[in-house]
């Protein structure tokens, strides 16, 4: 966004999830290749707001283990959800790691 070329802290970038949903975020860190953070800046209403990490260590044998973490709150009448929300949310860190693990394995 904004005729940013790459990623970078303060970069903002519009995120679409599978279902739809779009959030603008920014960069509050960005340390390729170990780690980078984001807060969503503006997004869909059933979010208070939303923060998320994603980290990548070495693990020995041409291996890498990727932590996906993200905080969030939800606004009212959608933390009444919250489990189904978070359930969703988790889904759609599995499909990511899964795409992340075939795209880098092919």
């Amino acid at each position: 966004m904004d005729g940013a070329l790459a990623a970078d802290v303060g970069v903002k970038a519009y995120c679409v999830s599978r279902n739809g949903l779009g959030m603008v975020t920014e960069y509050v860190s960005f340390n390729r290749p170990k780690a980078t953070a984001i807060k969503m800046t503006k997004g869909p209403f059933m979010f208070k707001d939303f923060l998320g990490s994603w980290t990548f260590k070495d693990a020995g044998s041409s291996m890498t283990e990727v932590i996906f973490l993200y905080s969030y709150t939800l606004r009212f009448p959608f933390n009444l959800f919250a489990g189904l929300i978070k359930n969703n949310l988790q889904s759609n860190v599995r499909q990511r790691l899964n795409d992340l693990k075939k795209n880098i394995e092919n």
